[in-house]
């Protein structure tokens, strides 16, 4: 009972926020919320400090985050300026569009968030792509990196075909479909200086394998 009031709180928050956006902004927002695990990647935030979302989209996330004091403010960092623009009707004081990428950065943070960024970009690029996350946040620091775990074959699959659609109607930005196997992206973390970094299961139910990765900075 508990978790749908959550649930439902989550979307009237999402409701108020984005009633004067686009029709196609509230529903790309409702059909993120939906088919991704976002309230229990909010549970793992240190409910204090500053959160840097990476990727933020229409922000959806970090506004939840903020609403529901999951963390004291944040910054929706967001590459596509299309997406920013059709957020300006969003008003919450604790949350902060930035248009850039992660040269962006600027100050240290209590977590970051990357949520299904990750995976259209080059593979090649990720190492820099995740140490500039690293480098933006305190010591102990959390990240929070959510993708598709591609050894569920059939999940993945659907993944893949959905969003081709995507790139169809050109919701996202990016060129990629790269995916990592959780033993190896676990690895990586480690290399890249990241400690006490814990999978977490997040598909159930869902059409998606998502799986979340939780790690610190050292």
């Amino acid at each position: 009972m508990q978790q749908r009031a959550t649930r439902r709180a989550a979307l009237a928050t999402l409701r108020r926020a984005y009633a004067r956006a686009p029709l196609a902004v509230r529903l790309h927002v409702l059909g993120r919320f939906l088919s991704c695990p976002m309230l229990p990647v909010l549970e793992r935030l240190p409910g204090r400090g500053r959160l840097l979302d990476l990727g933020a989209g229409h922000g959806a996330f970090a506004l939840l985050a903020v609403a529901s004091e999951a963390v004291d403010s944040a910054v929706a960092l967001e590459p596509d300026h299309r997406k920013l623009l059709a957020c300006a009707s969003v008003r919450e004081p604790r949350l902060r569009f930035v248009a850039g990428y992660t040269d962006a950065v600027r100050g240290r943070l209590a977590a970051a968030s990357v949520i299904d960024v990750l995976y259209r970009l080059p593979i090649d690029g990720w190492d820099a792509f995740l140490t500039a996350a690293r480098d933006a946040l305190e010591p102990g620091g959390l990240l929070l990196l959510k993708e598709i775990d591609p050894t569920h074959r059939l999940k993945a699959a659907w993944n893949r075909l959905q969003e081709r659609g995507a790139d169809l109607l050109g919701l996202t930005l990016g060129d990629a479909f790269s995916y990592e196997a959780p033993p190896e992206m676990t690895r990586r973390l480690s290399r890249l200086g990241f400690a006490e970094v814990e999978i977490v299961e997040l598909g159930g139910w869902y059409p998606h394998a998502h799986v979340l990765y939780v790690a610190r900075n050292k």
